[in-house]
C-alpha cells in the first residue's frame, strides 16, 4: 500500500480547486507577473540593487549574507527536485484531462517535469528572509510577496500545493541557516575586514 497516496489525493484536488475555482480574468497578468518576483535571475539583481542603494550595512558585507542565504536553500530544492522528479501537475493529471475528469489552467510554459519543490517558492521565501534582516519595518511585505508567489504557482497551474508548501520551508529554513553561518562567520573575522567585518553603523561611509 502507498501510504503518501492519501496525501497525494488531497494534494491533487487541493490544486484541482484552486487552479478551477480562483481563476478571473483581471487576475491573470497580474499572477503573471507575481510569479516573477519567484524567478532567482530577475529578483536577485533587484535585491543588489536596493541593498545597495538603501542597505543597513555596508553593501558587500550585505551581498555575503545575501548570497549564504540564497544558495543553501537553492541547493537543497535543486537536489530535491532530481530526487523526487515529480511531473508537473499538466503532466500527471494528463490522463484525468484527456477522459474530462479534471481540467488544468496554465498560465505560462508548459513545464513537464521537476515539481517538488517549488523553486519560485523557494527563492521567494529565502529573500523575504534576507530582506527582513535587512529592513525589519518591512518584513510584513516581503512575506506577503512570497505568499503571493507561492499562490500564483499554483493560480498558473505549474505547481501543486504541496511544491509550494515544501518550497517555502526550504526557502525560510534555508535562508536562516545561511543567514546564521553568515553571522558566524563576520564574529570570527577581525573587525577590519573589508568583506564581513563591517558593521551596519559603517552604512553612514557609503
Amino acid at each position: 500500500m502507498n501510504l503518501l497516496a492519501p496525501l497525494v489525493r488531497a494534494d491533487t484536488s487541493a490544486f484541482l480547486f484552486i487552479n478551477n475555482h480562483f481563476h478571473f480574468h483581471i487576475l491573470n497578468d497580474n499572477m503573471r507577473a507575481i510569479t516573477y518576483l519567484g524567478n532567482g535571475w530577475v529578483v536577485y539583481w533587484a535585491a543588489v540593487l536596493s541593498l545597495y542603494l538603501w542597505g543597513r550595512r555596508p553593501f558587500r558585507s550585505s551581498f555575503t549574507a545575501l548570497v549564504l542565504s540564497q544558495a543553501i536553500p537553492g541547493a537543497v530544492v535543486v537536489l530535491l527536485k532530481h530526487i523526487v522528479n515529480r511531473p508537473r501537475p499538466i503532466v500527471a493529471l494528463a490522463g484525468r484531462i484527456a477522459a474530462g475528469t479534471a481540467h488544468v489552467v496554465v498560465l505560462g510554459r508548459h513545464l513537464t517535469a521537476y515539481s517538488f519543490p517549488s523553486g519560485h517558492t523557494e527563492t521567494a521565501f529565502a529573500l523575504a528572509v534576507a530582506l527582513s534582516s535587512f529592513f525589519p519595518k518591512n518584513r510584513a511585505v516581503f512575506y506577503t510577496l512570497a505568499a503571493l508567489v507561492g499562490f500564483s504557482r499554483v493560480y498558473n497551474g505549474e505547481h501543486f500545493p504541496l511544491d509550494v508548501i515544501c518550497g517555502a520551508l526550504v526557502g525560510y529554513a534555508g535562508a536562516r541557516i545561511g543567514l546564521a553561518l553568515f553571522e558566524k562567520l563576520r564574529s570570527r573575522t577581525k573587525a577590519g575586514d573589508p568583506l564581513v567585518g563591517a558593521t551596519a553603523s559603517d552604512t553612514e561611509a557609503l
